[in-house]
């Protein structure tokens, strides 16, 4: 006993080593009198040594070479004919014939690329030989799964990766299928969208679609409004195949009002609440601008503005303000034009307030900009 098992791990350790022709000539036991027993054990690099062992687990891409040991009283059988008789997991078959090497082996190679067709699932190779007027076959399994695949899935607007939106906006779900960190390109891809009140807003079957040269697939909808189920939370969940293995990648999304808002700004700037809006020259033209927007991010036409300028040093000069009127345009849009007195007492700092009210509330935005004598 102690033979055989240390004859069992010197081949695990020559095996692992990538020592795929090792003899068992030096472990074979002697034979029974008067018999010589023809012996054909079939393996690969990650097992099978034995009778009908399975020869370990692959993925698709790989190409396994598949080994034909063939001995006679325990010595290697070199010239001796194998035939492989390979099993497809689709019940295929194949057969190849090559002849052992002088260590009394023969080899061929199991291919799981792509172009092969139906690769996951059990593939079983079946070997038999023939030696010293004695037929000797064995059998080994090897599985093919694909443990490497991976689908991704993200949600863009303005051409971004965002999580945020707002009702009216279009959003843009792009999946990217790979394996083993490599685009697979023409795999079927579906997309389910569920709006936040779980209500199913895209179904897989108007989605179905096939991956591009990148490994990516994607879907563009708009977010409904008005509408009762368009604020919360979304749901999108995308599925893949890949080697025949479904795959799935889930990714959310909110939808949410924003305050309505003022924003006033000049020509050299002031974007944002309470912003800088440059530096000008006394007796300067100073261009006012002021857009409304609402809870949509939409601009709104036909609102009274009003603009107040102010220059900050009151003690020096008697006039320090004036307030301008104006209603926003088609597009949301109102501005107004000021020169800057050109009076040495009026360098300094100045403000503009745009003021309005929308839906009962009362918007005000600020600006500062500063002034200096030429």
């Amino acid at each position: 006993m102690k033979r055989e098992l240390f004859a069992a791990s010197f081949l695990a350790v020559a095996l692992s080593a990538g020592l795929g022709t090792m003899s068992f000539g030096l472990f074979a036991g002697a034979p029974a009198a008067g018999k010589i027993e023809t012996v054909l054990d079939v393996y690969t690099q990650k097992g099978g040594l034995g009778v009908n062992v399975t020869g370990g687990a692959f993925e698709p891409g790989d190409t396994v070479p598949v080994y034909a040991y063939l001995t006679v009283g325990g010595v290697q059988v070199n010239g001796s004919q194998v035939t492989f008789t390979i099993s497809r997991p689709n019940g295929s078959d194949t057969v190849s014939t090559v002849l052992t090497n002088d260590a009394g082996v023969g080899e061929i190679s199991l291919s799981l690329l792509p172009s092969e067709g139906h690769l996951i699932g059990t593939w079983q190779v079946f070997a038999n030989a023939t030696a010293n007027n004695e037929a000797a076959n064995d059998t080994m399994t090897v599985q093919c799964r694909s443990e490497n695949a991976r689908i991704d899935v993200l949600s863009e607007k303005n051409g971004a990766t965002s999580i945020s939106f707002l009702p009216n906006d279009e959003v843009f779900l792009e999946a990217r299928l790979s394996y083993r960190n490599a685009s697979i390109a023409g795999a079927p891809v579906t997309f389910e969208v569920k709006t936040p009140n779980d209500t199913d807003f895209l179904s897989p079957a108007f989605t179905a679609t096939l991956t591009d040269s990148r490994g990516t697939a994607n879907v563009t909808f708009q977010i409904p409004w008005p509408s009762d189920t368009s604020l919360g939370t979304w749901h999108a969940t995308v599925t893949g195949l890949v080697y025949e293995q479904i795959m799935n990648a889930t990714a959310t999304f909110d939808c949410e009002l924003v305050a309505p808002v003022i924003d006033v700004y000049t020509q050299k700037g002031g974007q944002g609440q309470n912003a800088i809006g440059g530096s000008f020259l006394l007796n300067e033209n100073v261009f006012v601008c002021a857009e409304v927007r609402n809870s949509t991010n939409q601009t709104v036409p036909n609102l009274l503005v009003g603009f107040e300028l102010k220059f900050f040093n009151t003690t020096s000069v008697p006039w320090t303000w004036f307030a301008i009127v104006q209603v926003t345009d088609s597009s949301g849009m109102v501005n107004a034009t000021t020169r800057l007195p050109p009076v040495s007492e009026y360098a300094g700092s100045w403000a503009v307030y745009a003021t309005t009210q929308y839906d009962d509330m009362i918007l005000i935005d600020t600006l500062t900009f500063t002034t200096q004598q030429q």
